[in-house]
């Protein structure tokens, strides 16, 4: 079902896009199409993915979870008529999560860069361990304006995106889509559709990558590292559980979403 939703909604610029809208809620509802945009990051978008963006799906709204030396390294293409967000969910450097390329465009040395300093980690563990200060203090308070941006859109579409649009990004989704009464089994499988969409990329990355350091040890951290797990979104049901009760629990208490905000980001954002 997530490969029928998704698979017609592409640019070339950016491998991990896609719009929500068609995603069904436990009420029978279902998102409305070209109004919740998650992505990779602009930097790269052709200038038919731009036209695609304004025209197709009426793109006002672009909110970029990226630290700052992220979005300097690679800012996202302006677009007119566009409000841009910055919406950092931290602003520390984190090996795996934040992608701050040592090589402006050159992403296969930044890889084996990343690799060599995940040696002597379990990537697997880095990445859960990473998972959990996307709930800590600063965490909560960019995913609190991030919910506030979504209750001022009236009309047209939001984009958010960190730089590969899976782990900040994918949290964002899966916030978004619990909000709003998307069924668990579905917000797992939007979230681990990341991994088809970016295995193309990863696979010739590391490919590229065996042709400067042949060490199969280091191509397979790129790969996990370059990808998403259960594992890894359990964190989050995991700690919000913990910190109040669930997930929804925790979008209501930590993100200040209301049970009046909840029902306006409904009527938002799904059909009738």
């Amino acid at each position: 079902m997530i490969e029928t939703l998704f698979d017609k909604h592409r640019l070339e610029g950016a491998p991990n896009f896609r719009d929500l809208g068609g995603l069904p809620t436990a009420d029978g509802r279902r998102i409305k199409p070209r109004r919740l945009l998650r992505s990779g990051h602009l930097a790269y978008i052709t200038s038919e993915d731009a036209a695609k963006l304004l025209d197709d799906y009426d793109l006002k709204t672009v909110v970029d979870m990226r630290t700052e030396n992220e979005m300097n390294r690679r800012p996202d293409m302006v677009l007119s008529g566009v409000d841009y967000l910055r919406c950092p969910i931290f602003e520390q450097k984190a090996e795996g999560v934040t992608r701050e390329e040592a090589v402006p465009n050159d992403p296969v040395s930044s890889a084996l860069r990343m690799a060599h300093n995940m040696e002597g980690y379990d990537p697997h563990e880095r990445m859960i361990e990473l998972y959990g200060v996307f709930f800590e203090e600063e965490g909560i308070r960019h995913y609190t304006e991030f919910f506030n941006t979504l209750l001022t859109q009236e009309a047209g579409s939001v984009l958010w995106h960190c730089t590969m649009g899976k782990d900040r990004c994918g949290t964002g989704a899966v916030l978004v889509e619990t909000a709003l009464g998307v069924p668990e089994e579905l917000v797992l499988a939007d979230y681990l559709y990341t991994n088809d969409r970016l295995n193309p990329v990863t696979e010739e990355t590391i490919r590229q990558a065996m042709l400067i350091e042949h060490d199969p040890r280091l191509m397979e951290i790129i790969r996990v590292m370059d990808g998403v797990h259960p594992d890894y979104i359990g964190v989050l049901y995991a700690k919000a559980e913990d910190m109040c009760g669930s997930l929804l629990g925790f979008i209501q208490e930590k993100l200040g979403m209301t049970d009046e905000k909840l029902a306006k980001l409904r009527d938002l954002y799904l059909e009738p």
